[in-house]
């Protein structure tokens, strides 16, 4: 701290210098000249710092955090196709829920996923409570919508 409250302070003493001659001198100039004299005085002391920066011991403690911190891009990839599986199985899952609540049927639905780098929809078991035309109108949503044809479309009815 003690580092950053001189460096601060020495910024400060050279901005104030350079307006008091500013402000003191008349010529215009002259004034020009001291301006651009004051100008480059606060751009080198507010540089130094990075001048006198140790780079070696920066690139060690760089090295430090990113061995510390480092991120596994493999294991980041996994768990976004694991989110990415886990919502394309719940929406569609809803969604034939959904459209059996609709035409007054119950339903539960267990949608398998296909294993490919975008996960589609593959098969369906569905198990409910539904009529024969319950059942032809979920199917045919199911067909349509999620494009898993009726012999891929597993049912167990009960009631």
């Amino acid at each position: 701290m003690d580092g950053i409250r001189a460096y601060l302070i020495s910024v400060v003493a050279v901005c104030m210098i350079t307006v008091i001659a500013d402000v003191l001198i008349q010529k215009s100039a002259l004034k020009k000249i001291v301006r651009l004299i004051g100008g480059v005085l606060v751009l080198l002391v507010a540089v130094r710092p990075l001048l006198s920066l140790d780079m070696k011991g920066l690139s060690a403690y760089l090295e430090q955090f990113n061995s510390n911190y480092q991120f596994d891009s493999a294991k980041i990839k996994r768990t976004q196709d694991e989110l990415l599986r886990r919502q394309v199985k719940q929406s569609a899952e809803a969604y034939i829920e959904n459209e059996a609540k609709a035409v007054g049927g119950m339903l539960q639905a267990e949608v398998t996923l296909s294993d490919g780098e975008y996960p589609e929809p593959v098969s369906v078991k569905l198990i409910g409570t539904l009529t024969p035309e319950q059942i032809q109108a979920v199917s045919a949503c199911i067909e349509t919508a999620l494009h898993i044809p009726q012999s891929r479309q597993e049912w167990r009815l009960y009631g």
